[in-house]
């Protein structure tokens, strides 16, 4: 959703634009007049971020602004892991550098809200439940190799934005069952199991299902199977800029992959938002891509087959991310509408089936390794 800034909007714009940064005034010719003389009543504010609004001004910026403290407190970690990023060498992909300083409530910013001009990044969101698997994985090869050393004082830990999987946590998705019987009757769960009874997520098994995969999503984040690379945390949507072109080229190698038009080709040009950027498993990257590209497509985007296990995994934690998220909006007390419940089931359900047999699998495959894990 966009709006009109407000008359704080554009105090903030204008407060940051008055203190451009030194190394970007050297690269960008003329930076400091355009930030000057910007129209920044005539951008539009984009509201859909949970941690920040985004004044756009197509071609001079765009200004990140926090909606609370916390996200005040980490804008300048945040401008800096872009800065390192920035200057990292050869990345297919341009990263919204800052062009100016973080300004705060001390530069009469209200309280609460830090802001700093960002380089502003043409493109759009690719259509969903498309795209380029070569390119895609490709991407996921890139973010593998990036040296995170000096990245990561300034990078947030994993489990950042939902938090880690607590005891009460866990018991609030184990019951979640018993609730919907309760309030919508004994049928709604085993209508969205495809497995039949006695599957990983009926009812007799879900408490199960549920510790273990998140035990294992814990394990695999306190002591990893794999050595842990960068990992963006949100690879969808307008945070993933492309830009639209004949065919032939995508890539660079010529292979094509695509599921779409042949007579047009998608281009990424820029990745947005790292706020969630973490080290962590790099099976993370290609599960991200996946659930907007499509899911069937998380074998062919993951760097090998080990990868594209732990990502079908690392899906069921986010399904049961999900039933969480729904579970609390369940009640008087709750400000969102309820969950529609059948259709969220049949959608998360099959993805934890499909979970619990990766996991299966992939300790079949590492038993002498796994069994430190099963025995946290």
């Amino acid at each position: 959703m966009a709006s009109a800034p407000t008359p704080d909007d554009v105090a903030a714009a204008c407060a940051a634009a008055a203190r451009p940064l030194a190394s970007a005034l050297a690269a960008v010719n003329g930076l400091a007049r355009r930030l000057a003389e910007a129209d920044w009543p005539a951008g539009l504010v984009e509201e859909g971020g949970q941690f920040h609004r985004v004044l756009v001004l197509p071609g001079v910026g765009a200004v990140r602004m926090t909606r609370t403290h916390e996200a005040a407190a980490h804008l300048s970690d945040r401008m800096a892991t872009l800065q390192m990023l920035s200057m990292m060498a050869a990345l297919p992909f341009a990263v919204p550098v800052p062009l100016t300083e973080v300004v705060g409530e001390a530069d009469g910013l209200p309280a609460g809200m830090a802001a700093v001009v960002q380089e502003y990044l043409p493109g759009e969101a690719h259509p969903p439940h498309t795209g380029e698997v070569p390119v895609l994985r490709e991407l996921c090869r890139t973010l593998a190799g990036i040296d995170t050393a000096p990245l990561r004082p300034h990078l947030g830990p994993p489990f950042a934005y939902r938090g880690p999987w607590t005891a009460e946590k866990v018991a609030a998705v184990q019951a979640v069952p018993s609730m919907l019987a309760a309030s919508h009757g004994p049928g709604l769960w085993t209508d969205g199991s495809h497995d039949g009874p006695g599957g990983a997520v009926s009812v007799d098994r879900w408490a199960e299902t549920v510790a273990t995969l998140t035990t294992t999503h814990t394990a695999w984040t306190e002591d990893p199977v794999v050595p842990p690379s960068l990992v963006h945390g949100d690879l969808a949507g307008h945070n993933m800029r492309w830009q639209r072109s004949a065919a032939g080229g995508v890539g660079g190698d010529g292979e094509s992959g695509s599921d779409g038009d042949d007579a047009e080709r998608w281009h990424l040009t820029g990745i947005l938002d790292w706020d969630l950027a973490a080290v962590w498993d790099p099976a993370l990257n290609p599960v991200y891509l996946a659930l907007w590209h499509g899911e069937e497509k998380l074998e062919a985007i993951a760097r090998d087959a080990d990868e594209a296990l732990r990502g079908r995994v690392w899906l069921g934690w986010m399904a049961l991310e999900t039933i969480y998220d729904a579970s609390l909006r369940e009640g008087p007390a709750s400000e969102i509408p309820p969950a529609n419940w059948p259709q969220l089931l049949r959608k998360v359900l099959p993805r934890i089936e499909r979970a619990t047999a990766a996991l299966d699998r992939w300790r079949v495959e590492h038993a002498p390794a796994f069994s430190a894990v099963d025995k946290r």
